[in-house]
């Protein structure tokens, strides 16, 4: 006969200690004990105990007050409170009465690693409406250890004054010196608290945007938390891209992708050929809808950083910024691929998606990948790869994040084909896009909730103003908007001051060429008792003249090509300008940090009736000032970029700095202004055969709608037999193939045809595009004869329909030849300069 005996395995109390030394980030463990009180929230309700004006109160000590030994972090919610039962389960440790499917996640280990790391003491005080004193239990971690017990005492105490029900959790005793959590709670409270706040708003977002009786209020040290938004394009506004139609900025859903039993006690999964709980043997189950809900879209600006999904589980969010799962692709040999962004080093994909079925690691870190449930979430949301060139067949990837990819990958062109904001640019004669600082100052006036910030009207009006060409010869007011005469100096719409000086005597600000102020009336022209040199040409004038005899300027005047008047009558070109670069030298020693501030200005001579220069710069240590007139024929002409000359700026003063180098093979002006082009705006400035591609087909994508003719009807006769089938197949890939009788009629079917019919339609009928698709007029044979008239006609259109044909052919194949490249690129360089 056997005699059974039994082992005593029950943990060690120093067991506690050890989970204190679970990696964990100091605001992590704050959130559990947030994670707590809105988690009694759910259990009230699914209990069916009503609660109105739902609080947590945080309470966090600064850095200084912990430093000292004093002070506490508290976390309160009025919450249903806790029994005697509950409240033992709370604190013990590995045990999670609460439904994984129904809260925010299993809680026996995170409470007490969470408090643990916080300090050595923790003191929780909960009460529920019904009783009249309240439960108390104090943890102190090195008297557990020592009386190697994990039997505590529970405390029926007097309900704190304005505590009717809920819970109270309050840790001190901070870790000392010499321990592995020494300096946890203070690196807590050295977070500022504006900080902290906006990380918890961004954390809870969805807790705290609920409404009615399912709101939540969290205070931190008495101020509330405010919901992070996204500043995303709304979901009307949309891209039109070949093979995919119309793509909006942002895409919602709803759906269940799959059902589940779960047990009711633990939530465990309970298999199809089962009828108990595996874990707890209960055979209450219920079925679990693996529910997928939310958002993904367009944020209105990139960044190299700031985007990603946020991954959200029963309100909290899990992963900020997701990339990883959504962006990078898994290939067949199992490495991981970036797909986005590749084609820039920027990204603006963003979203809030709910997973609420999928179950999170115990610090709530982040979500278990491995499980079935998180791998069914990631096909539905992204699916396989994002690249149209790893499809196979006629299979596409059709899921959310994909669209947005084929939609939104690239900013290339500012405006409504790319949906970016942007301003005209004179010196290449086309969109480009507006600079970080307007970018920043907008965002501030979202975060402000300002009205057409908040909401995207203002933006959007930088997105469509993008392509249209400013007055030529007209400077906007920065008032009023009034379009001016470059040489006024008042504005004839709001009586503003364009060109301005301080008066000599009260520093009041008055026109340019005032002789006298018109506030304390005191003369702008200096007393002199000798011949004097004008400031503007340089001319030596007599004693008794007030104005130049040369330019005819006021005495006094100040110089135009002065830094001050540069600048003052310039604005920031941040595009051109960069902030605390070093660069390697030959010798291979970094030069010191340079910033490089660059202003668009408008006509530069280096003196009084010199011809025009392309740039003025200024130069102090570690600072370049350099002010650029994008219209000079070196950029509009000569095909010189604003970077690479302010690249020979930069360059010129690191080579004047090391003459210790000079002569050194390999230390040059035109090596180093290479290093710089390089490492700061080789993203702007390469063209790959894929850039030039796809510069290309938004070319093309613009002329569609710019085409007035009569004669389009008739046309599609001309279409070849592979062309008409490809119209078509592009029709019933948009599931509009009945329309095509329609589209023939009104000529709309040119919308959807490729690069060689437009091509060809040029050829067909070319006097029509002249003044509605290209900005170009043919000559009047009534003004120049009918000979000159009939030759020049000949020129533009063979012009105009060389590098028609020329892209068309280039979208059919993508040569990686330089040159063919190159042809491509003057071609489409052509098209865009004359495109209206």
């Amino acid at each position: 006969m056997t005699t059974a005996e039994f082992l005593d395995i029950t943990p060690d109390p120093k067991v506690l200690l050890a989970l204190t030394q679970t990696p964990l980030k100091p605001l992590d463990a704050l959130c559990e004990l947030i994670d707590n009180g809105i988690d009694a929230f759910a259990a009230a309700s699914m209990e069916g105990i009503p609660l109105s004006h739902r609080l947590v109160e945080v309470t966090v000590p600064g850095a200084s007050v912990v430093k000292r030994g004093e002070g506490m972090v508290r976390v309160y919610d009025n919450g249903g409170g806790l029994d005697r039962i509950g409240l033992e389960n709370t604190l013990r440790a590995g045990f999670s009465g609460k439904n994984r499917f129904d809260t925010l996640g299993l809680f026996g280990m995170g409470f007490n690693i969470a408090t643990g790391k916080l300090g050595r003491r923790t003191r929780v005080t909960t009460a529920r409406q019904s009783d009249q004193m309240a439960l108390q239990v104090t943890l102190d971690l090195p008297t557990i250890v020592r009386s190697r017990s994990f039997n505590v005492p529970v405390e029926i105490v007097p309900k704190p004054t304005n505590f009717e029900h809920g819970t109270i959790v309050e840790v001190d005793g901070w870790w000392p010196d010499g321990d592995s959590n020494a300096g946890f709670a203070a690196q807590l409270g050295a977070i500022p608290k504006l900080l902290l706040r906006q990380q918890l708003g961004r954390r809870y977002a969805t807790v705290l945007k609920r409404s009615n009786d399912d709101s939540i209020r969290v205070l931190v040290n008495q101020d509330a938390l405010e919901p992070f938004e996204h500043c995303v394009w709304s979901e009307s506004r949309f891209v039109e891209r070949k093979g995919w139609g119309t793509i909006p900025a942002q895409i919602t859903f709803n759906e269940v992708i799959a059902t589940q039993r779960r047990c009711v006690m633990d939530g465990a999964a309970i298999p199809t050929d089962s009828n108990a709980c595996l874990e707890c043997q209960s055979e209450e189950f219920r079925t679990v809808d693996e529910r997928i809900r939310g958002w993904v879209g367009i944020q209105r600006y990139d960044d190299n950083n700031k985007f990603g999904i946020d991954l959200i589980r029963k309100g909290r969010t899990i992963r900020v910024s997701e990339k990883d799962a959504f962006f990078n692709y898994q290939n067949e040999v199992g490495e991981s691929v970036k797909e986005y962004p590749t084609d820039q080093q920027t990204g603006r994909i963003v979203g809030e998606v709910h997973l609420d079925h999928v179950p999170v690691d115990f610090q709530k870190q982040d979500f278990q990948r491995t499980t079935d449930e998180w791998i069914r979430a990631v096909a539905f949301l992204r699916g396989a790869s994002l690249l149209p060139s790893s499809w196979s067949g006629d299979e596409r990837n059709e899921t959310p994040v994909s669209k947005l990819f084929q939609g939104y990958r690239k900013v290339r062109n500012p405006g409504k084909s790319d949906m970016y904001m942007g301003r005209w640019d004179e010196s290449t004669n086309k969109p480009t896009r507006i600079s970080r600082a307007i970018e920043a100052e907008y965002y501030q006036r979202f975060v402000n909730k300002e009205p057409g910030f908040f909401d995207d009207s203002k933006w959007w009006e930088l997105v469509e103003s993008a392509g249209i060409q400013p007055i030529v010869g007209l400077s906007e007011c920065p008032h009023c908007g009034f379009q001016n005469l470059p040489s006024d100096e008042v504005c004839d719409g709001c009586d503003a001051l364009l060109r301005s000086k301080p008066c000599v005597a009260c520093g009041e600000a008055i026109q340019q060429s005032a002789v006298q102020c018109p506030h304390c009336g005191a003369s702008q022209i200096p007393e002199v008792i000798e011949p004097w040199s004008c400031n503007v040409c340089g001319q030596t004038n007599d004693v008794e003249s007030d104005k130049c005899v040369e330019c005819d300027s006021i005495r006094g005047s100040e110089s135009p090509i002065s830094a001050a008047a540069l600048q003052r009558d310039s604005s920031a070109a941040d595009e051109y300008s960069f902030k605390n670069r070093v660069f390697t030298l030959t010798d291979g020693r970094k030069t010191e940090p340079l910033d490089i501030e660059t202003f668009r200005a408008g006509v530069l001579r280096p003196a009084w009736n010199a011809d025009p220069v392309p740039s003025i710069t200024f130069r102090s240590p570690g600072r370049i000032k350099v002010f650029v007139n994008e219209s000079h024929p070196l950029f509009a002409q000569l095909g010189t970029s604003p970077q690479q000359l302010v690249a020979i700026e930069a360059a010129q003063y690191l080579y004047s700095l090391r003459t210790d180098l000079q002569g050194r093979p390999g230390h040059t002006v035109p090596n180093i202004a290479a290093q710089i082009l390089a490492e700061v705006w080789s993203d702007v400035l390469v063209r790959t055969p894929e850039s030039t591609a796809e510069s290309i087909r938004a070319i093309f994508e613009r002329i569609p709608d710019r085409i007035v003719t009569d004669d389009a009807a008739d046309f599609y006769d001309e279409l070849d037999e592979f062309e008409q089938r490809q119209l078509a197949d592009r029709l019933i890939s948009l599931g509009r193939l009945d329309e095509l009788t329609e589209l023939k009629r009104t000529g709309a079917y040119l919308q959807f045809t490729g690069p060689s019919v437009l091509a060809k339609l040029f050829r067909h009928q070319p006097s029509s595009w002249f003044g509605s698709v290209w900005n170009d007029v043919l000559p009047d044979a009534a003004d120049v004869g009918v000979a000159a008239a009939a030759t020049a006609m000949e020129q533009k259109v063979g012009n105009y329909s060389r590098c028609l044909e020329d892209c068309a052919a280039y979208l059919r194949f993508i040569y990686p030849d330089p040159l063919i490249v190159a042809r491509a690129q003057a071609s489409k360089d052509y098209l865009e300069a004359h495109l209206l």
